[in-house]
């Protein structure tokens, strides 16, 4: 019965559970509908709503929110709470549905099992005060100047509250707050201004507001707002960092001494940014004695390379920086920059410059770095202080001249300290001079770039032997040799030791900067005042468009008047620009000359054919400029005028050639040499002219080599070469030994002889020089027998030229004359020289002789001349192609006796007499006879004599 009663009860009660849950169901199916739909959506973008509002929508699951017993029992007639907790993370509705399940765990029909939906629901509301951020950070805040920032406080209820400001508590002149109490409407909203104006201890003085977390300098500070009718406060931060505006200054104060008007004297100044913030600065209202440069970012890195062995400030040039009067530092910055004093007058210089820097937009602070310095007046004025070199390539040239001028008044002596020229590739002249009161000179540069200036900061390749293993590394390495790195240090260091600076830029240029010192002092002063003033210098070599071969042309010593050419190759290094070629005129005084006209240069190489002709015996040079769009070089041209000694060999310049047998080949000849000497230490050229022949037609001497180079101290052998082409007594010609420039001329005298039989005779001569009138006296009549006027024919009808030789003589004795001449000769074998024909042909003989006469006791003969004995008849022989013998034909005339009568002289009667003739004979024989001719030659020759009879 207990159990049907339960039963009953527990049907009942089911029926009405299922009641109540059916009209819960139904009130809450659009609820748990929208639930159950939007889950994921609500997930994805939730929604924060009012709980209080109608409708609110439901952004999440609760039962992560909820805490709750999962399991209990409950005793028969008893109750058990289950409590749950909700302890919601973030704004917003939520709900979920829970099963709840109960079981008796009876067997049988007395098991009783039953399952409740339970649906919890509920709602995270935010306080009515809050601010929109947890934390305001107030950035970078600089000590002394005022920052403000602006804690916005609103209310979410409808109805006003009254808010106040718990923390920080305001210090005054430090931090303000304004302000600490309000009232907030509904829905609205209320600034809180903060004033923050921190002093250089506000850290010490206030540790608790010290943020050791984030690093030095930087603060938080606490800030708590409560309402009044808001239990739990607002809470909130101010955070930041604090930094000076300070900078700093090396040196505090500028001296800089004595420094010559319109010269300059650089002083490096440091400063640091000691701020946490990048800042701006300037130099603003300088005077007009004084100027800020940067220093150079090498330079900057040539003193930290260099350590303590390069101080700052220790570069003499530090051009390149640019302006330094504006500029940015970074925070913690150190920059120098580069103080420069030029005086416009012999005044003194006092003045603070003023530097102000600008800390982000607002912050601004000027600093003064006190200047002194004196104006000395001049000594020695130079026209320029400063010189840039024109940007050349290398192997070329680049001039500039600068007049230096003593304005004291008293003698100055000047020298200019030159670096090497293995670091500048500069000389100038004159390096020392002594200028007097208002002298002025100039003094002229020459920058002349090579390739070993070029590669002065490249470390040299050297070629080491391959060792085994890896002991001529350690070897290396312990003698400590310098890597490439250290090497190009090693030399920038050197360079800055003599007073410059380089530096090469990334399109191959290469750049240089040098600070010249001039020394000067009185020439009578007793000590030594040095005193030292300087010139700048600024070069620059680019990078090598045109190829030049060779980059220089010494055409050496070369004879004045002659005429040499010489080679130049340009190539174009970028043939996919092509060059247009222009050229400068060469100096007309200067002897060199251009053949040929310039032309644009591509892929192709162009060359210039360059001529030297020296006018004067000595130096010549200049250069020759060739510029482009791009580029421009220069080519030195350089050659000596000299002067040679010209000697020959016979002295006299008289050679004979002997006498030749006519044949109608003309194939004989005779040969001699002509000795030409070159007596200084110069080459020596020379060029063989004829200037005088005594005949016409094809030339009967020839000298090999007509013309050459005879080295210096040295001789040379011409040989001369007589090959006649037709009879003739006597062939002359005059050759002029041309070398140009000497005192006197050199001639060559040649003579020669050709007739059809081997003997010959002819007048006694002298061989010597001649001129054109001696050697031109029988032209026509030699002319005419040429062509044919007077010659004979053969039996065949055939041209055939006279006989050359004389078939009679007169020698006539003029008064006091008591000798006369004839000569006879042999001519070289027929065939001379290729095949002499000397067998089977008898020697020329000769025989001479007085003819009986009336007078011819008068007269005697004797072969050869003064060797002979004088008598009636002559006979021998001659031998073949041997100089010829002189016939002396001689005239012995009585004594004179004058008449005298009654011991009276009559000399008027003295004289008187008659010419008296005797005829002589000459015969020839032997030797070559031309075919159809007579063995034998007989010459007449008559003697006239005038014979004194009273």
């Amino acid at each position: 019965a207990d159990a049907a009663a339960d039963a009953d009860a527990a049907a009942d009660a089911d029926a009405a559970a299922d009641a109540d849950a059916a009209d819960a169901s139904g009130a809450d199916d659009a609820d748990g509908a929208d639930a159950d739909a939007a889950p994921e959506e609500a997930e994805e973008a939730p929604v924060e709503a009012d709980a209080t509002a109608p409708g609110a929508e439901v952004v999440g699951d609760i039962g992560e929110m909820m805490t709750y017993s999962e399991r209990g029992s409950c005793k028969g007639f008893g109750s058990h709470r289950i409590s749950f907790s909700f302890q919601p993370t973030r704004l917003g509705s939520f709900k979920a549905e829970l099963l709840l399940r109960f079981s008796n765990g009876a067997p049988g029909d007395a098991n009783y099992e039953r399952e409740y939906r339970v649906l919890a629901r509920g709602s995270c509301l935010d306080v009515p005060i809050f601010v929109d951020s947890e934390e305001y950070y107030m950035e970078t805040c600089v000590y002394g100047h005022i920052f403000r920032e602006s804690v916005m406080v609103r209310n979410r209820a409808s109805v006003a509250m009254k808010i106040q400001v718990q923390k920080p508590k305001q210090i005054p002149g430090e931090l303000q707050l304004n302000t600490a109490l309000a009232y907030i409407q509904g829905h609205g909203s209320q600034s809180i201004q903060v004033k923050f104006s921190p002093k250089a201890d506000f850290l010490e003085r206030h540790p608790e507001y010290c943020d050791s977390e984030r690093g030095v300098g930087a603060f938080k500070i606490p800030m708590r707002i409560v309402g009044a009718d808001q239990v739990l406060p607002v809470n909130t931060c101010l955070t930041g960092v604090l930094t000076t505006d300070a900078v700093t200054f090396i040196p505090q104060v500028l001296n800089f001494g004595n420094c010559y008007v319109g010269s300059s004297i650089a002083m490096r100044l440091v400063f640091t940014n000691e701020s946490l913030l990048k800042r701006k600065f300037a130099f603003p209202r300088l005077p007009s004695g004084i100027s800020i440069h940067n220093v150079p970012p090498d330079v900057l890195e040539e003193e930290r390379w260099g350590g303590v062995d390069c101080p700052p400030g220790s570069i003499a040039v530090l051009e390149g920086g640019g302006e330094g009067i504006f500029g940015s530092l970074l925070p913690g910055e150190r920059r120098q920059v580069s103080v420069i004093f030029s005086p416009e007058s012999a005044t003194e210089m006092n003045h603070k410059i003023v530097f102000k820097v600008l800390t982000g937009d607002l912050c601004a602070r000027e600093f003064t770095v006190p200047c002194t310095g004196q104006g000395v007046s001049q000594v020695i004025e130079f026209s320029e202080t400063q010189l840039n070199l024109a940007s050349i390539p290398k192997d070329s040239s680049s001039r500039e001249s600068v007049i230096v001028t003593n304005v004291s008044k008293v003698p100055q002596i000047i020298n200019v300290l030159m670096p090497q020229y293995e670091l500048c590739a500069m000389k100038a002249t004159p390096v020392c001079c002594t200028l007097a009161p208002k002298e002025s000179r100039r003094l002229q540069l020459e920058f002349k770039p090579t390739q070993e200036y070029v590669d002065l900061l490249k470390s040299p390749k050297e070629e080491k032997a391959e060792a085994a293993d890896g002991a001529a590394e350690e070897a290396d390495e312990a003698e400590g040799q310098m890597d490439d790195e250290e090497y190009k240090q090693h030399q920038l260091t050197d360079i800055r030791m003599h007073g410059g600076r380089r530096w090469e830029a990334e399109a191959g240029t290469i750049h240089s900067s040098w600070r010249l010192p001039v020394y000067f002092r009185p020439q009578n002063a007793r000590e030594s005042r040095e005193q030292m003033c300087y010139l700048g210098v600024s070069t620059c070599v680019l990078s090598s468009i045109l190829s030049l071969s060779p980059p220089k042309l010494d055409f050496g010593d070369i004879t004045a008047g002659q005429r040499h050419v010489l080679p130049l190759v340009i190539t174009n290094l970028t043939p996919d620009d092509p060059q247009e070629l222009h050229m400068e005129a060469l100096p007309e005084n200067q002897c060199f000359a251009v053949l040929n006209a310039p032309r644009t240069v591509g892929d192709r190489a162009f060359q210039f054919m360059i001529e030297f002709k020296p006018q004067l015996v000595q130096i010549y040079q200049c250069s020759l400029s060739l510029r482009t769009d791009k580029t421009r070089v220069q080519v030195p041209l350089r050659g000596k005028g000299v002067c040679p000694v010209l000697k020959i060999e016979p002295e006299d310049g008289v050679i004979h050639m002997g006498s030749v047998v006519y044949n109608k080949e003309a194939k004989d000849y005779t040969t001699n040499q002509l000795v030409i000497k070159n007596e200084s230490p110069f080459e020596l050229v020379y060029k063989l002219e004829t200037v005088i022949r005594g005949d016409r037609g094809p030339p009967p001497f020839t000298l090999t080599p007509n013309s050459a180079t005879v080295a210096a101290n040295s001789s040379l052998n011409v040989t001369v070469t007589f090959q006649p082409h037709r009879p003739n007594a006597i062939f002359r010609e005059k050759v002029l030994v041309n070398v140009p420039n000497q005192r006197e001329q050199t001639y060559v005298y040649l003579y020669g002889h050709c007739f059809k039989y081997q003997g010959y005779c002819l007048y006694g001569m002298d061989f010597k020089a001649f001129g054109r009138q001696e050697a031109q006296a029988k032209a026509a009549f030699l002319d005419s027998l040429a062509v044919g006027t007077g010659a004979t024919v053969t039996a065949e009808g055939a041209f055939e030229y006279p006989n050359a030789q004389s078939k009679e003589f007169s020698l006539v004795f003029e008064r006091g004359e008591k000798l006369k001449l004839l000569m006879i000769g042999a001519s070289v074998a027929p065939g001379t020289p290729s095949a002499p024909q000397e067998k089977g042909i008898p020697a020329v003989s000769y025989d001479f002789q007085i003819l009986p006469g009336e007078f011819s006791n008068l007269f005697t003969v004797e072969v050869p001349e003064g060797a002979g004995k004088p008598d009636k008849q002559a006979k021998g022989q001659l031998q073949n192609g041997k100089p010829a013998l002189k016939v002396a034909f001689r005239y012995n005339p009585p004594a004179e006796n004058l008449p005298v009568f009654g011991g009276v002289s009559l000399d008027l009667l003295g004289g008187i007499g008659q010419w008296i003739s005797v005829k002589a004979k000459g015969v020839l024989a032997g030797g070559f006879v031309p075919p159809g001719e007579t063995p034998t030659q007989e010459l007449m020759i008559e003697l006239k004599a005038y014979l004194q009879q009273i």
